[in-house]
């Protein structure tokens, strides 16, 4: 899923529907990932009652540091290992992690944290979902998912919810603030922020060659945290009535009283990802959050590229920075 930030410097105008808030680009920077927070998902086991934090995205497998031990000759023929006193002490060394940090489950949606001393979780290493079948014994070291089991009494509060992000470390990056979810209204295509002939050339030549040539599809509008949003999708041809007509979405995030465009990202409805859609009624149509999410990072907005297919979904920082979400999602 290819997601291009273009941010620009453009002169002070008055707000209006056609006019170019594009003026004068001097850069168009390619957005740069935020590596100083790795940020999970997880995975329920309803059988062993336990969630489950795979850490493997960012994990060394090819360290020396044994993490699964094993007799020379043996192979591993079981679906899961608990990772215990030395081994564990490799898989923390590894990671950079400590014994004294916390994992932080945090519900983005009501803005509230669980704090779980490390010290009290149970390392374990599990066959990645695809291959969890011991007729498929043995496995290969690469073959297992490493990372924390959480019993479900730990998070009793927040079990169910689909909104949960995690963290760990020594400090929680999280705020208590709650996301807002997106309300988006229908607003005529020509209201659509327009854009200099520079950035459309560079979009068509490193977005999507045939961008200008697809049919135009509906065009909304969203405001939150003095911000207008600005949102419209590209079909595959002009009688698409389905999401999967849906070739191209664009998000273009404004600030009003300076007309500085803040964030203009693009997500592709391909084989690897299944674009969002609607949560309700066409009335009040709600997609994506926004907000304060973390301490030291500026507001985000996710939820609106959809589901990944292959590979994993991430943030959108207002600027020119995103945040992966590592979840494991191996094939």
């Amino acid at each position: 899923m290819k997601r291009i930030i273009l941010l620009l410097i453009p002169v002070l105008l008055v707000f209006s529907s056609i006019q170019n808030i594009y003026a004068n680009p001097t850069e168009l920077p390619v957005r740069k990932e935020n590596t100083k927070l790795n940020i999970f998902d997880f995975f329920y086991y309803e059988e062993d009652e336990v969630a489950f934090v795979s850490l493997s995205d960012i994990y060394p497998y090819k360290s020396k540091k044994v993490i699964i031990p094993k007799k020379s000759g043996d192979e591993y023929n079981k679906l899961s290992y608990a990772i215990l006193d030395k081994y564990r002490e490799n898989f923390l060394t590894n990671l950079k992690l400590h014994e004294t940090d916390n994992l932080y489950w945090h519900n983005y949606l009501t803005g509230e944290t669980i704090t779980l001393p490390v010290k009290d979780l149970k390392v374990v290493a599990r066959v990645d979902i695809y291959q969890d079948d011991l007729s498929k014994a043995p496995f290969e070291f690469s073959d297992y998912m490493l990372g924390f089991d959480i019993p479900f009494n730990k998070i009793k509060s927040l079990k169910d919810s689909g909104s949960v992000l995690i963290y760990i470390g020594a400090q929680n990056p999280f705020t208590n603030e709650a996301l807002q979810v997106l309300t988006w209204k229908k607003i005529d295509q020509s209201m659509f922020p327009k854009t200099t002939k520079s950035v459309d050339k560079y979009i068509v030549k490193n977005v999507a060659e045939h961008y200008y040539d697809l049919a135009i599809g509906d065009t909304y509008l969203s405001e939150a945290y003095g911000y207008r949003y600005y949102m419209q999708d590209r079909l595959h041809d002009k009688d698409s009535t389905d999401y999967d007509g849906i070739f191209i979405r664009r998000l273009i995030i404004v600030e009003p009283e300076t007309n500085k465009v803040v964030l203009d990202t693009f997500y592709e409805n391909d084989e690897s990802t299944i674009l969002s859609s609607f949560e309700n009624d066409q009335k009040n149509p709600e997609m994506g959050v926004t907000g304060k999410l973390f301490v030291d990072t500026p507001l985000v907005i996710f939820g609106l590229g959809g589901s990944a297919i292959f590979g994993c979904n991430s943030i959108e920082v207002i600027g020119n920075q995103y945040i992966r979400i590592n979840c494991d999602n191996r094939h």
